[in-house]
This record gives structure tokens, sequence and C-alpha cells, in this order.
């Protein structure tokens, strides 16, 4: 049964890492009604994560290549006016700054304070509005290799935001995106490169901690059977959503989001 739940909350996180509804607001909810409590939550969070890592390097290694050949490039000689993908490459890296220095600073608040599912009816109603005032407001005409520093920055920062649950750190990117004129399968694109280096900082992060507070033999193969489902499933979910970006709107995601939030304020509702 434990081994379903870990392949169930897999699915759950790699449909909503990618897709803009919020994989953590899904995971807690999922935890709380399952209960699920195997593992620590977080810990298992971040796990899932790493499934989601992998689904993200496998998807896009080429772009990673092509990114990785144009910073090696720009380290003798930077040529940011004339390589689009060295500015490109340093752009994504600039753009994880904010993000990475709030999980430093901010992850206990975070976790104490916004980790309930309180926060997440607000924080869905919220991201939902933002995805129909985009679609409804914002031109969309830009690729991603025209993007400037101040587009990457902005949509950096408002990625730090996706740190507490309900807001969707790719739902808040890619709208970030748009908001800077960029297509919405570009915004995307960007959003999930982006979002490597910091996926890996914090998995990193979490492994580091194992090692001082080491599982058990059942609960590692748990955690392995979640980030197996999640990598899976991930990648598949990736494929989907940037084709849907080219011909279809943030409309759907955002009545899902409302829909989700009734939800949950009546299961809050129906147990106080």
């Amino acid at each position: 049964m434990i081994l379903f739940l870990a392949i169930l909350l897999g699915l759950i996180q790699a449909i909503t890492e990618f897709l803009p509804i919020s994989s953590s607001a899904h995971l807690i909810l999922a935890r709380a009604v399952l209960d699920f409590d195997y593992i620590d939550g977080l810990t298992f969070d971040v796990a899932l994560h790493v499934g989601t890592l992998v689904a993200l390097v496998v998807y896009f290694r080429r772009d990673i290549a092509s990114l990785l050949r144009a910073l090696v490039r720009s380290i003798p000689k930077p040529d940011f006016g004339n390589d689009s993908e060295q500015r490109l490459a340093w752009y994504m890296l600039a753009a994880c700054i904010p993000a990475g220095l709030t999980g430093v600073f901010f992850e206990d608040a975070i976790e104490l304070y916004f980790r309930n599912p309180l926060v997440i009816v607000v924080t869905l109603i919220l991201g939902g509005v933002l995805f129909l005032v985009v679609e409804d407001r914002c031109r969309q005409e830009r690729a991603m290799t025209g993007m400037k520093f101040s587009d990457a920055l902005f949509i950096g920062i408002a990625q730090a935001l996706a740190l507490i649950p309900g807001v969707s750190r790719s739902g808040i990117t890619i709208a970030a995106g748009m908001v800077r004129g960029l297509r919405r399968h570009e915004a995307a694109r960007f959003s999930f490169i982006m979002v490597i280096p910091l996926l890996a900082g914090a998995g990193a992060k979490k492994a580091l901690d194992l090692g001082t507070q080491p599982l058990a033999g059942g609960e590692w193969l748990v955690m392995v059977v979640g980030v197996v489902t999640s990598a899976v499933a991930g990648w598949l979910v990736i494929r989907f959503l940037l084709e849907f970006l080219r011909r279809h709107g943030l409309g759907v995601f955002a009545y899902y989001r409302f829909v989700l939030a009734a939800v949950v304020a009546a299961y809050l509702i129906a147990v106080s």
C-alpha cells in the first residue's frame, strides 16, 4: 500500500510540477487526504522534485548542452552582443538567484507559516486571476533568444514567490514571461530550463541532510519508487504542455485552480 501511495504521489508531482496548478499544494493536500506520513513530508517532496529534475535534464538535454558550451565560450572571451546563447545562459543563471536566496534564508519560515491548506486556497485563487489577466492584457510576440536581462530578473523574482505553496512555480514564471512579452511556449521553455540549477541545488542539500539522518531500507525504496514515477511521467507532461501552449492559453488552468480552491475550502469547513 505504501508503494502504491508513493507511485500516486509521484504521478501527482509530475503532473502538477509542470502544469501551472501547483505541485506543492497538491502534494500537501494529497498527503493529508491519503494520510501519507511514512517519510518526512519535505524530504519526500524534494525526492519527487529530483524525479522531475531527471525529466527536465533528459527532455532539454540538447538545450542544456548548447547553453553549457556557450558558458564555456563566454569565460575567456564574452561576446554578449553577438552571441545570443551566451546571453541566454547567463540570464538563466541570474534568474535563479532570487529564488535561491529566498530558499536559503526563508525556507524555515515558509515551512512554518505558509505550508497549510488555508494559504493554498488564497494562492490558488490569486494565481488563477493572474492567468486570466495576463491572457487578456499581455501581448506575446517575443522568442526566448530575444530576452533582455531585465526580463530574466523579472521572471527570477516571480520564481521566488513560488516557494509559497499554491503559487505554482511553472505558472508564475510562465505568466511573468508573458508579462514581458514572451510567447507562452517560449516562456515555458525558459521557465523549465531555468529551474534545473535550483532543483539540483535543493536535491543536493537534502541529500547532505539525509547523510546525517539516514533513512531505513524501506524508506529508501519508497523514495526511489516515487522518484522513478515522477521522472517518467514528468517527461510526458513536459512534452504535452509545450505543445498545448503553442495553441491554447492558460484559461483552463485558471478555472481548474478556482475549482480546486473551492474543494479545499469545502474540505476545511467540513473538518473544522
